[in-house]
């Protein structure tokens, strides 16, 4: 349901988020970070970016065990959130899906974000995990945004939940916003990352 990479990550992050708290835009190239970044398949641009926005919000991330990153640059059916854990090293990566109105024509890659209620639209930026509730959706988890492109998250509604449209080997379904996971593996990802973790959507194109 999911891809697990089993790496030195917690050792890579450590010293990738002191090249960003430092101020630079790219991520260790040492042979380790190299190899891993390889094989758990994340940018290391996107990992950067991710990170230097970590470093800026550190005071506000209370779960610091956990962080993830979504990379909306990529199609809807490749498995496109990181998800890291820093005392284990351990990587999954998991299918996301993004909103109706980012990709209208169902290309499978969002190319317009926007921050504005009713958009229906993905919201790019820093986020930070609240609390969890059980609704339409079943058991979900608000999102507070951090950046001035998803300050109007919670407002939204822009929450992480589980959905029957999005599966493996399949042209994935698109929600109104919320960055949709598996039923399957929802509620453990939920379980992990609530309560003040760090989340990170990026994506490339147009800001409505």
């Amino acid at each position: 349901m999911f891809k697990r990479f089993a790496a030195p990550l917690a050792a890579l992050l450590a010293i990738s988020l002191s090249t960003a708290e430092a101020g630079s835009a790219s991520v260790s190239t040492t042979a380790a970070a190299e190899l891993h970044l390889q094989g758990a398949g994340l940018s290391r641009l996107v990992l950067a970016e991710a990170l230097a926005a970590y470093a800026e919000n550190s005071d506000r991330i209370a779960n610091q065990r956990y962080i993830g990153v979504i990379d909306y640059s990529r199609h809807s059916s490749e498995p496109r959130f990181w998800l890291y854990d820093m005392e284990t090293g351990e990587t999954d990566v998991l299918l996301v899906a993004h909103g109706r109105n980012s990709d209208p024509s169902h290309s499978g890659v969002p190319t317009t974000f926007s921050n504005e209620p009713g958009s229906r639209m993905t919201s790019l930026g820093a986020y930070v995990t609240a609390e969890t509730y059980h609704g339409k959706h079943g058991y979900s988890l608000r999102l507070d945004g951090l950046s001035d492109s998803n300050s109007r998250a919670r407002e939204r509604a822009i929450v992480i939940h589980g959905a029957d449209y999005v599966a493996r080997g399949r042209h994935l379904g698109r929600s109104w916003g919320c960055p949709a996971l598996e039923r399957g593996v929802s509620e453990e990802v939920i379980d992990k990352i609530k309560d003040g973790a760090f989340l990170y959507i990026h994506g490339t194109a147009s800001q409505a």
